[in-house]
């Protein structure tokens, strides 16, 4: 977001735990980040009365926490509870909540397969390799990747290679880059299965590659 953000309001003693990814929350500044990088995980965790109880209780919030309580009776949409929530510290600008309302949108268009993939990319992106790799393997080995095509399930096999070369373990990185490339056909997955080879001193099945892909001189000088 480009900005730093100070945490001026009441620290909880008590923190409020999401149970998706397991982190503690002490601050409303602290929530309404986790709501704004999370959004893809988030949404059924704020509609519980535990976080009532911590508004109130643990942040001093009263006025928000009877205003979430109404939204909870009348059954409002999540839209609403994140907007209420986020207004309640010097946070997100108004643009960034209008752009994250947006997103919300485009995730409901999405089937729960797509949902469950973004969800994914996102443990990715923010590091979190553990949540990332379960979700993954959640999708792959359910009855869900027969709605996938060749390519959805090339990239997951390749994100799931990112993984498996982020912990060190390059021989089973190259095995699944490679499942990868022959479902997605995508160049990078190529490349980073060669990559993988050779962490892995996979030497001579590195060349035999390296030999059949000799005509690919943009391949080959990118390697290089």
């Amino acid at each position: 977001m480009g900005k730093v953000i100070l945490c001026t309001g009441k620290t909880a003693r008590n923190p409020y735990y999401f149970l998706s990814t397991g982190t503690r929350i002490y601050t409303i500044e602290e929530l309404c980040y986790y709501i704004y990088h999370n959004i893809e995980t988030v949404s059924e965790e704020l509609v519980c009365p535990e976080l009532v109880a911590f508004l109130r209780n643990e942040l001093g919030l009263e006025e928000r926490a009877n205003q979430l309580e109404k939204l909870y009776a009348t059954h409002a949409g999540i839209k609403d509870i994140i907007v209420l929530i986020l207004c309640s510290a010097d946070f997100s600008e108004e643009e960034e909540i209008r752009q994250l309302l947006n997103e919300l949108d485009s995730l409901n268009e999405m089937t729960p397969l797509q949902r469950k993939k973004r969800a994914a990319d996102q443990y990715l992106e923010n590091g979190q390799f553990r949540d990332a790799m379960k979700a993954y393997r959640n999708i792959l080995y359910s009855r869900e990747p027969v709605e996938m095509n060749s390519i959805e399930y090339g990239n997951i096999l390749h994100n799931l290679a990112v993984l498996y070369a982020k912990t060190g373990a390059f021989v089973t990185a190259a095995e699944e880059f490679r499942a990868a490339y022959e479902r997605n056909g995508n160049p990078e997955s190529l490349k980073q299965y060669l990559y993988a080879l050779k962490f892995s001193k996979q030497d001579d099945v590195f060349d035999k590659e390296i030999g059949r892909l000799s005509e690919n001189r943009a391949l080959m000088e990118e390697l290089e």
